[in-house]
Protein backbone atom coordinates (compact mmCIF):
# COMPACT_ATOMS: atom_id res chain seq x y z
CA UNK A 1 0.00 0.00 0.00
CA UNK A 2 1.61 3.34 -1.21
CA UNK A 3 0.07 5.22 2.09
CA UNK A 4 2.82 7.92 3.01
CA UNK A 5 0.63 9.95 5.66
CA UNK A 6 -0.35 7.60 8.66
CA UNK A 7 -1.39 8.63 12.04
CA UNK A 8 -4.69 10.35 13.50
CA UNK A 9 -6.72 10.70 10.33
CA UNK A 10 -6.90 7.05 9.34
CA UNK A 11 -7.19 6.22 12.76
CA UNK A 12 -10.38 8.37 12.97
CA UNK A 13 -11.18 6.99 9.41
CA UNK A 14 -11.13 3.40 11.02
CA UNK A 15 -13.30 4.49 13.82
CA UNK A 16 -16.02 5.69 11.15
CA UNK A 17 -16.44 2.35 9.50
CA UNK A 18 -16.07 -0.19 13.15
CA UNK A 19 -19.04 -2.08 13.42
CA UNK A 20 -19.41 -5.70 15.15
CA UNK A 21 -17.13 -8.90 14.23
CA UNK A 22 -17.07 -12.59 14.36
CA UNK A 23 -14.98 -15.31 16.31
CA UNK A 24 -11.04 -14.95 17.67
CA UNK A 25 -8.69 -15.17 15.20
CA UNK A 26 -6.89 -17.87 13.72
CA UNK A 27 -2.50 -18.42 13.91
CA UNK A 28 -1.20 -20.74 11.42
CA UNK A 29 -0.02 -24.45 13.48
CA UNK A 30 2.84 -24.72 11.45
CA UNK A 31 4.53 -22.75 8.35
CA UNK A 32 3.07 -24.14 5.25
CA UNK A 33 5.23 -25.63 2.39
CA UNK A 34 5.80 -22.48 0.25
CA UNK A 35 5.19 -23.66 -3.67
CA UNK A 36 7.89 -23.55 -6.42
CA UNK A 37 7.53 -20.95 -8.65
CA UNK A 38 8.03 -23.99 -11.20
CA UNK A 39 5.27 -26.44 -9.45
CA UNK A 40 3.73 -28.47 -11.63
CA UNK A 41 1.01 -29.06 -8.52
CA UNK A 42 -0.49 -25.25 -8.77
CA UNK A 43 -4.20 -26.65 -8.98
CA UNK A 44 -4.66 -27.59 -5.57
CA UNK A 45 -8.52 -29.20 -4.73
CA UNK A 46 -9.18 -25.69 -2.81
CA UNK A 47 -7.02 -22.65 -3.85
CA UNK A 48 -9.18 -20.11 -1.82
CA UNK A 49 -8.10 -22.51 1.32
CA UNK A 50 -5.84 -20.71 3.93
CA UNK A 51 -3.29 -22.79 3.81
CA UNK A 52 -3.42 -22.23 -0.04
CA UNK A 53 -3.45 -18.61 0.51
CA UNK A 54 0.06 -18.92 3.18
CA UNK A 55 1.81 -21.13 0.51
CA UNK A 56 1.59 -17.85 -1.76
CA UNK A 57 2.72 -15.54 1.44
CA UNK A 58 5.38 -17.48 2.32
CA UNK A 59 7.03 -17.65 -1.23
CA UNK A 60 6.40 -14.33 -1.54
CA UNK A 61 7.85 -13.12 1.52
CA UNK A 62 10.87 -15.35 1.54
CA UNK A 63 14.03 -14.16 2.53
CA UNK A 64 15.65 -14.83 -1.17
CA UNK A 65 12.75 -12.50 -2.57
CA UNK A 66 14.18 -9.58 0.04
CA UNK A 67 11.48 -7.75 -0.16
CA UNK A 68 10.20 -7.62 -3.66
CA UNK A 69 11.88 -4.16 -3.65
CA UNK A 70 9.78 -2.58 -7.08
CA UNK A 71 12.83 -2.13 -9.11
CA UNK A 72 14.53 -5.03 -7.39
CA UNK A 73 15.87 -8.19 -8.75
CA UNK A 74 13.01 -9.55 -5.65
CA UNK A 75 10.91 -7.67 -7.55
CA UNK A 76 11.14 -9.26 -11.13
CA UNK A 77 11.19 -12.58 -9.31
CA UNK A 78 7.60 -12.08 -7.94
CA UNK A 79 6.48 -10.90 -11.39
CA UNK A 80 7.86 -13.81 -12.60
CA UNK A 81 6.10 -16.40 -10.30
CA UNK A 82 2.96 -14.55 -10.83
CA UNK A 83 3.59 -14.88 -14.81
CA UNK A 84 4.32 -18.76 -14.24
CA UNK A 85 0.78 -19.00 -11.93
CA UNK A 86 -1.40 -17.22 -14.73
CA UNK A 87 0.23 -19.47 -17.29
CA UNK A 88 -0.32 -22.69 -15.36
CA UNK A 89 -3.93 -22.09 -15.25
CA UNK A 90 -4.32 -21.47 -18.69
CA UNK A 91 -4.48 -17.85 -18.92
CA UNK A 92 -3.27 -15.70 -21.30
CA UNK A 93 -0.16 -14.15 -19.62
CA UNK A 94 0.96 -10.59 -21.07
CA UNK A 95 3.38 -8.68 -19.21
CA UNK A 96 3.45 -4.77 -20.18
CA UNK A 97 6.70 -2.85 -19.16
CA UNK A 98 6.37 0.06 -16.56
CA UNK A 99 9.59 1.77 -15.45
CA UNK A 100 13.13 0.11 -14.78
CA UNK A 101 12.76 -3.73 -13.81
CA UNK A 102 9.45 -3.06 -12.84
CA UNK A 103 6.32 -4.60 -15.02
CA UNK A 104 2.62 -5.50 -15.10
CA UNK A 105 1.32 -9.34 -15.49
CA UNK A 106 -1.82 -10.04 -16.46
CA UNK A 107 -3.36 -13.40 -16.86
CA UNK A 108 -6.35 -13.32 -18.99
CA UNK A 109 -9.36 -15.16 -19.51
CA UNK A 110 -11.05 -13.66 -22.73
CA UNK A 111 -15.06 -13.99 -23.20
CA UNK A 112 -17.14 -10.99 -24.30
CA UNK A 113 -16.50 -7.43 -24.98
CA UNK A 114 -16.97 -6.53 -21.61
CA UNK A 115 -14.02 -6.81 -18.82
CA UNK A 116 -13.87 -7.45 -14.65
CA UNK A 117 -10.41 -6.73 -13.62
CA UNK A 118 -9.10 -8.50 -10.76
CA UNK A 119 -5.73 -6.55 -8.68
CA UNK A 120 -3.55 -6.57 -6.37
CA UNK A 121 0.31 -4.90 -6.15
CA UNK A 122 3.24 -7.58 -6.16
CA UNK A 123 6.03 -5.13 -5.51
CA UNK A 124 7.19 -3.56 -1.54
CA UNK A 125 10.06 -1.39 -0.50
CA UNK A 126 12.83 -4.23 -0.92
CA UNK A 127 15.89 -3.92 0.70
CA UNK A 128 17.35 -0.77 1.86
CA UNK A 129 20.63 0.80 1.57
CA UNK A 130 21.95 -0.41 4.98
CA UNK A 131 21.13 -4.21 3.73
CA UNK A 132 17.64 -4.50 6.00
CA UNK A 133 14.63 -6.52 4.26
CA UNK A 134 11.74 -5.27 3.94
CA UNK A 135 9.25 -8.44 3.72
CA UNK A 136 5.75 -6.95 3.05
CA UNK A 137 3.74 -9.64 3.79
CA UNK A 138 0.81 -7.83 4.65
CA UNK A 139 1.48 -5.17 2.29
CA UNK A 140 1.05 -7.03 -0.22
CA UNK A 141 2.03 -10.65 -0.62
CA UNK A 142 -1.50 -10.92 1.61
CA UNK A 143 -3.36 -9.48 -1.79
CA UNK A 144 -1.16 -10.79 -4.37
CA UNK A 145 -1.81 -14.35 -2.42
CA UNK A 146 -6.02 -13.83 -2.61
CA UNK A 147 -5.34 -12.37 -6.20
CA UNK A 148 -3.57 -15.88 -7.15
CA UNK A 149 -6.28 -17.88 -5.60
CA UNK A 150 -8.80 -16.60 -7.19
CA UNK A 151 -7.35 -17.07 -10.79
CA UNK A 152 -6.26 -20.65 -9.71
CA UNK A 153 -10.22 -21.04 -9.07
CA UNK A 154 -10.98 -19.64 -12.33
CA UNK A 155 -12.40 -22.92 -13.97
CA UNK A 156 -15.70 -21.91 -10.98
CA UNK A 157 -16.86 -18.54 -13.18
CA UNK A 158 -19.49 -19.73 -15.07
CA UNK A 159 -19.99 -15.90 -16.26
CA UNK A 160 -19.45 -14.48 -19.89
CA UNK A 161 -17.64 -11.30 -19.10
CA UNK A 162 -13.69 -11.39 -20.02
CA UNK A 163 -11.86 -11.86 -17.01
CA UNK A 164 -8.44 -10.07 -16.45
CA UNK A 165 -6.12 -10.71 -13.26
CA UNK A 166 -3.51 -8.61 -12.86
CA UNK A 167 -0.02 -8.19 -10.65
CA UNK A 168 0.60 -4.54 -10.70
CA UNK A 169 4.17 -3.49 -10.51
CA UNK A 170 5.84 -0.38 -8.84
CA UNK A 171 2.63 0.61 -6.60
CA UNK A 172 4.98 1.55 -3.64
CA UNK A 173 6.79 4.33 -5.59
CA UNK A 174 3.85 5.64 -5.85
CA UNK A 175 1.40 3.89 -7.92
CA UNK A 176 3.06 3.62 -11.26
CA UNK A 177 2.33 0.26 -12.87
CA UNK A 178 -1.53 1.31 -12.34
CA UNK A 179 -1.24 5.08 -14.22
CA UNK A 180 0.70 3.07 -16.80
CA UNK A 181 -1.88 0.65 -17.77
CA UNK A 182 -4.82 3.56 -17.48
CA UNK A 183 -2.90 5.47 -20.18
CA UNK A 184 -2.10 2.29 -22.07
CA UNK A 185 -4.76 -0.09 -21.08
CA UNK A 186 -4.59 -4.05 -22.36
CA UNK A 187 -8.40 -3.99 -22.55
CA UNK A 188 -10.89 -0.67 -23.86
CA UNK A 189 -11.19 0.96 -20.78
CA UNK A 190 -14.75 1.80 -21.86
CA UNK A 191 -15.14 -2.24 -21.73
CA UNK A 192 -13.89 -2.91 -18.53
CA UNK A 193 -17.37 -2.68 -16.27
CA UNK A 194 -15.74 -3.19 -12.76
CA UNK A 195 -12.12 -3.66 -11.15
CA UNK A 196 -12.09 -5.66 -7.53
CA UNK A 197 -8.49 -4.65 -5.91
CA UNK A 198 -6.76 -5.79 -2.78
CA UNK A 199 -4.13 -4.41 -0.42
CA UNK A 200 -3.01 -5.38 2.88
CA UNK A 201 -5.53 -8.54 3.63
CA UNK A 202 -4.13 -10.59 6.09
CA UNK A 203 -4.23 -8.93 9.72
CA UNK A 204 -7.08 -8.08 11.89
CA UNK A 205 -9.29 -5.08 10.79
CA UNK A 206 -7.42 -1.74 11.56
CA UNK A 207 -4.89 -3.41 14.30
CA UNK A 208 -3.57 0.34 14.50
CA UNK A 209 -6.80 1.18 16.56
CA UNK A 210 -9.95 -0.68 16.26
CA UNK A 211 -8.12 -3.86 15.74
CA UNK A 212 -11.79 -5.87 15.21
CA UNK A 213 -11.45 -10.02 13.94
CA UNK A 214 -13.29 -11.43 11.34
CA UNK A 215 -13.85 -7.73 9.43
CA UNK A 216 -12.88 -6.42 6.54
CA UNK A 217 -13.69 -3.12 4.98
CA UNK A 218 -14.72 -2.77 1.14
CA UNK A 219 -14.27 0.21 -0.38
CA UNK A 220 -16.67 1.33 -3.12
CA UNK A 221 -20.17 -0.09 -3.44
CA UNK A 222 -22.28 2.66 -2.69
CA UNK A 223 -24.51 3.71 -5.43
CA UNK A 224 -24.06 0.20 -6.71
CA UNK A 225 -27.07 -2.10 -5.37
CA UNK A 226 -26.56 -5.78 -6.65
CA UNK A 227 -22.49 -5.80 -6.50
CA UNK A 228 -22.98 -4.41 -2.66
CA UNK A 229 -25.70 -7.44 -2.50
CA UNK A 230 -23.37 -10.09 -3.76
CA UNK A 231 -20.67 -9.01 -2.18
CA UNK A 232 -22.43 -9.20 1.63
CA UNK A 233 -24.23 -12.43 0.89
CA UNK A 234 -20.37 -13.83 -0.20
CA UNK A 235 -19.57 -12.43 2.97
CA UNK A 236 -21.62 -13.95 5.08
CA UNK A 237 -21.53 -17.25 3.34
CA UNK A 238 -17.32 -16.52 4.46
CA UNK A 239 -18.34 -15.81 7.71
CA UNK A 240 -16.61 -12.19 7.05
CA UNK A 241 -17.84 -9.03 8.58
CA UNK A 242 -17.79 -6.54 5.85
CA UNK A 243 -17.85 -3.09 6.32
CA UNK A 244 -18.77 -0.90 3.50
CA UNK A 245 -17.09 2.83 3.12
CA UNK A 246 -17.88 5.33 0.45
CA UNK A 247 -14.62 6.34 -1.80
CA UNK A 248 -15.67 10.15 -0.72
CA UNK A 249 -14.37 8.87 3.31
CA UNK A 250 -11.31 8.21 2.11
CA UNK A 251 -11.21 11.53 0.15
CA UNK A 252 -12.19 13.68 3.34
CA UNK A 253 -8.98 12.00 4.81
CA UNK A 254 -6.48 12.82 1.90
CA UNK A 255 -6.31 8.97 1.28
CA UNK A 256 -7.86 8.56 -1.88
CA UNK A 257 -4.69 8.23 -4.29
CA UNK A 258 -3.03 5.78 -2.10
CA UNK A 259 -4.02 2.48 -3.90
CA UNK A 260 -3.86 1.47 -7.36
CA UNK A 261 -7.86 1.84 -7.46
CA UNK A 262 -7.93 5.09 -7.49
CA UNK A 263 -6.68 5.74 -11.30
CA UNK A 264 -9.48 3.70 -12.39
CA UNK A 265 -12.21 5.40 -10.34
CA UNK A 266 -11.15 8.28 -11.62
CA UNK A 267 -12.25 7.35 -15.07
CA UNK A 268 -15.70 5.65 -13.55
CA UNK A 269 -15.40 2.55 -13.58
CA UNK A 270 -16.93 0.38 -10.63
CA UNK A 271 -13.82 0.14 -8.63
CA UNK A 272 -14.19 -2.37 -5.38
CA UNK A 273 -10.98 -2.19 -2.70
CA UNK A 274 -10.42 -4.56 0.06
CA UNK A 275 -8.37 -4.30 2.93
CA UNK A 276 -8.47 -4.77 5.97
CA UNK A 277 -5.71 -1.46 7.21
CA UNK A 278 -3.27 -0.68 9.00
CA UNK A 279 -1.76 -1.75 12.16
CA UNK A 280 2.28 -1.01 13.71
CA UNK A 281 4.15 -3.07 10.93
CA UNK A 282 2.87 -1.43 8.19
CA UNK A 283 6.17 -0.23 6.05
CA UNK A 284 8.34 -2.42 8.35
CA UNK A 285 10.76 -5.14 8.45
CA UNK A 286 8.17 -6.84 11.33
CA UNK A 287 5.82 -7.25 8.40
CA UNK A 288 6.13 -10.69 8.26
CA UNK A 289 3.97 -14.09 7.43
CA UNK A 290 3.69 -15.04 11.09
CA UNK A 291 1.65 -12.21 12.25
CA UNK A 292 -1.21 -12.63 9.35
CA UNK A 293 -4.12 -14.34 10.31
CA UNK A 294 -4.86 -17.18 7.75
CA UNK A 295 -7.93 -17.51 7.95
CA UNK A 296 -8.67 -13.79 7.11
CA UNK A 297 -7.06 -14.15 4.17
CA UNK A 298 -9.46 -17.32 3.10
CA UNK A 299 -12.99 -14.99 4.27
CA UNK A 300 -11.71 -12.47 2.12
CA UNK A 301 -10.61 -14.55 -0.80
CA UNK A 302 -13.97 -16.29 -0.73
CA UNK A 303 -15.70 -12.89 -0.46
CA UNK A 304 -13.89 -11.68 -2.99
CA UNK A 305 -14.69 -14.47 -5.51
CA UNK A 306 -18.39 -14.94 -5.00
CA UNK A 307 -18.41 -10.96 -5.63
CA UNK A 308 -16.36 -11.67 -9.09
CA UNK A 309 -18.77 -14.83 -9.55
CA UNK A 310 -21.32 -12.42 -9.87
CA UNK A 311 -19.88 -9.48 -11.91
CA UNK A 312 -18.75 -11.82 -14.26
CA UNK A 313 -21.91 -13.05 -15.64
CA UNK A 314 -24.09 -11.07 -18.05
CA UNK A 315 -27.36 -12.62 -17.73
CA UNK A 316 -27.74 -12.47 -13.92
CA UNK A 317 -28.49 -8.56 -12.68
CA UNK A 318 -26.89 -5.77 -14.31
CA UNK A 319 -24.07 -4.03 -12.72
CA UNK A 320 -25.41 -0.78 -11.70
Amino acid sequence: MSYHRVGLRFALASMLVVTACGGPAEVPASRPVPQSAGSAADKPADPLSAEELMATVYWLTDPARKGRGSYQPGGVEAANYVANVFKRQGLEVIRQPVRGSAVNVFGVRRGSKEAVIVSAHADHLGVDVSGVVYPGADDNASGTAVMLGMAKAIDAIEGERTIIFVAFGAEEAGLVGSRVYIRDPIWPLEDTVALINFDMVGRNFFEAGANREATAAVVGLEGHEGARRAATAAAQRAGLNLVPAPARLLELFGFEDRTDEWWFRRQGILSIHFSTGLHDDYHQPTDTPDKLVPAQLERVARTAFGLLNYLASEKGESID
